[in-house]
């Protein structure tokens, strides 16, 4: 461990710190280059004749002719094996990708310094359709690069959420499958400090207790990294919060991810994520102070839609009984130091209900309000009032009981939830049919809910579901 974690305090900037493959190059960093072929030397054919040239430039109706008149084939290469299906698949050209293919060009074709397939080559440019289409014609995503790279390990390192869930959609294509160096998905993204990758590969069901041939398991990559979302992913996943790496030289028992935060100065981000996670900051899981509650979001959500009703009241009468020059600042007081003591107990809070304004207190503010106005009126008002203003009296109640009525019916009502795709199939039918049309994005697919959002439609995070029509 002391001689991969770097002395600096840049640790994204280290070559130490992030794992290399047999041939050394980092692989923390992978630029288009190690992709493609060395720079082009000037053609020794005139363009119109040069296949690999005008499949750069996506020029279909001059490859087609090439081909017709017998000069290449589809799986002609250049010197360096790559096909002219990886330069149309690396520049985007989607009709000439399909009539090579079509032509016979090998999908799985090596080449290049890398050696990789022009799936790979696809994936570095983020073109979905290319390889949606590659792939539905044979493109195997399993085969590796000179580096040990599939394709899902090439996704994750460029950070596309969408490609990583175009990919996870296929059949055959495990999410835990490693590196040469026995790295997963789940570690590069934890490494890169890709919060929404490692969220979608927990939410599809990767392996946090994996570990690659140091013992490093995602959860010691994310405290490389010092991300804190990467950290309180894996924590709250339930990665192993005490597993010691493989002993490097001089060392007789590897690091704990506590230890790792220290070296890697990533301490406070640890500490942070330990804490949201419900646990203290040495890794011990915190017992809730009322030993009756079982269900912590339930009690939390219940406690703080009802204070301010207690809260009000006790305000309320203070005004009413004091004399207001000790009224108005006792007031004040006692709902800034009771309002203080109570979010303390967010320390053992889920944290989706971690801050005051996850809570439904703003909800209970009104809900109190109105409780007491209507105690006042009916205990009050109404007894002395009823006999001499009797027509007030009655437009009060009929006001008093509509607002009573949609307050209700707007917190127990069905917002508008779009309901969540029943299988995975239908997910990936749905996906293929937003590449088919170049509209698998954010604006017409919802990464958590896994569904296609119709228009006008926008994802709440406060339920955590998608709402149709819902105002922006």
């Amino acid at each position: 461990m002391a001689s991969l974690l770097p002395n600096t305090a840049d640790k994204s900037s280290s070559t130490n710190s992030s794992p290399r493959g047999s041939n050394g190059v980092d692989k923390s960093t992978v630029e288009l280059s190690d992709m493609e072929a060395a720079p082009p030397r000037p053609p020794t054919l005139p363009v119109e004749q040069d296949l690999m040239q005008l499949a750069r430039l996506g020029e279909l109706r001059a490859v087609q002719r090439l081909l017709d008149a017998g000069q290449f084939t589809a799986k002609s290469t250049d010197e360096q094996g790559i096909t002219a299906l990886h330069w149309a698949a690396i520049n985007g050209h989607h009709a000439l990708c399909h009539f090579l293919i079509q032509s016979g060009a090998d999908v799985n074709a090596r080449g290049g310094d890398a050696q990789a397939t022009p799936v790979l080559w696809a994936s570095k440019r983020c073109h979905l359709q290319i390889i949606s289409l590659l792939l539905a014609n044979g493109a195997d995503p399993l085969l590796r690069d000179d580096q040990g790279y599939n394709l899902l390990h090439s996704a994750t390192l460029d950070g596309n959420v969408f490609q990583l869930i175009l990919l996870l959609h296929q059949p055959g294509l495990s999410v835990d499958v490693p590196d040469s160096q026995g790295h997963t998905s789940l570690m590069w993204a934890a490494y890169k400090g890709f919060g929404a990758c490692v969220d979608i590969l927990l939410r599809w069901g990767a392996d946090v207790h994996a570990a690659d041939e140091m013992g490093f398991t995602a959860l010691h990559w994310a405290l490389v990294k010092g991300s804190y979302l990467c950290i309180q992913k894996l924590v709250e996943y339930g990665s192993d919060r005490f597993v010691r790496s493989k002993p490097t030289e001089g060392q007789t028992e590897g690091d704990t991810p506590a230890q790792t935060a220290e070296k890697m100065k990533s301490g406070r981000q640890w500490h942070k994520a330990l804490l949201d996670s419900g646990f203290d900051e040495h890794g011990e899981l915190m017992a809730f102070p009322i030993p009756c509650v079982k269900n912590r979001k339930t009690f939390y959500s219940r406690f703080f839609f009802l204070w301010p009703f207690v809260l009000g009241g006790l305000q309320l009468w203070m005004l009413a009984t004091l004399p207001i020059y000790f009224g108005i600042p006792g007031v004040l007081l006692v709902g800034y130091g009771l309002q203080f003591a109570v979010q303390k107990l967010f320390r053992w809070a889920p944290l989706d209900v971690k801050t005051m304004h996850k809570t439904p207190f703003l909800a209970g503010i009104f809900a109190g309000t109105l409780f007491w106005v209507g105690v006042r009126w009916i205990l009050d008002i109404l007894p002395i009032t009823y006999t001499t203003n009797p027509l007030l009296n009655f437009l009060f109640a009929v006001s008093y009981g509509m607002t009573l009525y949609f307050y209700t019916l707007t917190m127990t009502a069905d917002p508008g939830f779009i309901p969540r795709g029943g299988s995975r199939g239908q997910t990936k039918k749905a996906i293929d049919e937003l590449v088919e049309h170049n509209a698998f994005n954010e604006a017409h697919f919802c990464t958590t809910c896994m569904i296609r959002k119709p228009l006008r439609s926008k994802h709440c995070r406060r339920c955590g579901r998608c709402v149709a029509r819902q105002d922006q």
